[in-house]
């Protein structure tokens, strides 16, 4: 008998929420693949897509009798759990069940209170589910798996971390077909928010960030790995010539670090014969960029680049361990501007010791640089993160329960200053978008209905945070 495994990419109610192809549960499920075979049935879903996506998740756990279900969560995603368990306990009641993804590795203690749940993966998750499974076809403890926390006896046990995949090459494909990908391709937010093709896919190349940013998960690590290009634009074929993509969202949190590398990708596409767009919805890292890099990219079919400046401030820079050369981004940014390709730019707001003048620093940078589109996200000290621990020693007192959102109607900044930085965050979005930056946007992106609809939705969400119940 196959040992059933369902992979659960979780739903949580929030208005305007991206949804892209969840790339985390198709990974598991290839690699789970690749070592056991016929041995396994691995079925994925994303409940982000249907209407209900409880009574779905009912529907697929009456459908087999799953041994493993495995869900992979963001930090804001936690809240599903409180409803999805019982439903998990009630209709695959002998199943183990495992939580992965940046909630499990930042918060394992607190992953770990919800009652039922057998283990949670730290870190890259691939060759460990590959263990746990192991274990469970074959009736073993799991309790020296490396990478996993557990809780035994009233006692939650954190074992050491398990080694990272250093050759990325190994990874198999994924199998789009484990998801129903039409829902992906409708009129729906997604992180890029503006789309040249209907038929988009998310893609990495490789993991991890050597940047040591103080409020960024740490998941993959800091060693950076990489696929060969050969192997990634051999990803991008597939995705074109199998399932008809024309359009790739690059979320590496650094692609463009090797620029011998960037330039081989780049290369391999033109050459390739595919008629592509490229858009990077994660940001590049602006100030390694050179001019011949932002001719390449769009040469490549690059219509989009994104880049996170954070803050105008050299204080909040080093604070934050950033330490951008914010000269250099607007400079290629206004050069990316004037060649014609659509400029976004990521700043945060509410960093702790941020002072008004500071907040107000960013917003003018934005306002009088040559980019096209900005998002103000509002800071989130997320458990787990070095801002978190920052937090916590400036201000003692205890930290805010967030919902995980930079837009929302309450920030943790406002609790310790007074200071309103959700006002900061309206002022910012108004005086940014005039009348004639609006035309330029306009002028620029392709599907622009597609652009207006998001647009308006976006800015309604933006203008209905400040707004206390």
């Amino acid at each position: 008998m196959q040992y059933q495994i369902l992979l659960i990419k979780p739903f949580v109610p929030i208005p305007n929420q991206s949804i892209d192809v969840p790339l985390g549960i198709l990974s598991l499920s290839a690699y789970v693949k690749k070592e056991f075979g016929s041995q396994v049935s691995v079925s994925c879903i994303d409940l982000r897509v249907y209407p209900s996506p409880l009574k779905i998740l009912q529907t697929v756990l009456c459908q087999r009798q799953f041994h493993l279900v495995g869900i992979s969560m963001l930090s804001f995603e936690q809240v599903f759990l409180y409803d999805a368990l019982p439903v998990i306990h009630n209709y695959a009641p002998n199943a183990q069940i495992v939580i992965g993804g940046p909630f499990a590795t930042s918060q394992y203690s607190e992953a770990l209170r919800y009652p039922g749940i057998n283990c949670v993966v730290m870190g890259e998750g691939e060759q460990i589910l590959c263990e746990l499974v192991d274990r469970f076809m074959n009736n073993q403890s799991i309790d020296n798996v490396a990478g996993i926390a557990f809780q035994k006896n009233d006692t939650i046990i954190c074992n050491s971390r398990q080694s990272y995949i250093q050759d990325l090459d190994r990874l198999p494909l994924l199998n789009y077909n484990h998801l129903y990908l039409k829902p992906y391709w409708r009129n729906h937010h997604q992180m890029n928010v503006i789309l040249a093709k209907s038929r988009y896919m998310p893609v990495m190349s490789s993991r991890a960030c050597p940047f040591n940013c103080i409020y960024c998960h740490s998941l993959f690590g800091k060693k950076v790995r990489q696929k060969s290009p050969h192997r990634f634009v051999n990803e991008l074929k597939v995705l074109y010539y199998q399932y008809r993509v024309r359009e790739f969202h690059i979320i590496d949190d650094a692609f463009n670090i090797d620029r011998h590398r960037l330039h081989e990708i780049l290369e391999r596409i033109i050459n390739s014969g595919m008629n592509i767009r490229l858009a990077f919805p994660n940001a590049l890292r602006g100030d390694l960029l050179e001019k011949t890099d932002i001719d390449l990219l769009k040469a490549a079919g690059a219509y989009m680049l994104t880049l996170a400046i954070e803050s105008a401030s050299d204080r909040i820079q080093r604070l934050m361990r950033k330490n951008l050369n914010i000269e250099k981004v607007m400079d290629n940014i206004a050069y990316a501007s004037s060649i014609g390709l659509i400029t976004n730019g990521y700043f945060m707001l509410g960093f702790p010791t941020e002072s008004q003048e500071e907040l107000n620093q960013s917003i003018d940078l934005a306002i009088h640089s040559s980019l096209d589109m900005v998002s103000f996200h509002i800071v989130v000290p997320f458990p787990g993160t070095k801002l978190y621990q920052l937090c916590k020693k400036i201000y003692p007192a205890p930290l805010l329960s967030n919902s995980g959102r930079y837009q929302g109607n309450s920030s943790y900044y406002e609790s310790i200053t007074g200071i309103n930085v959700l006002k900061y965050q309206q002022q910012a979005y108004v005086r940014f978008y005039t009348p004639s930056r609006l035309l330029r946007l306009f002028s620029k992106v392709p599907r622009k209905a597609y652009f207006l609809e998001r647009f308006f939705w976006a800015g309604l969400g933006v203008v209905t945070a400040g707004f206390r119940p």
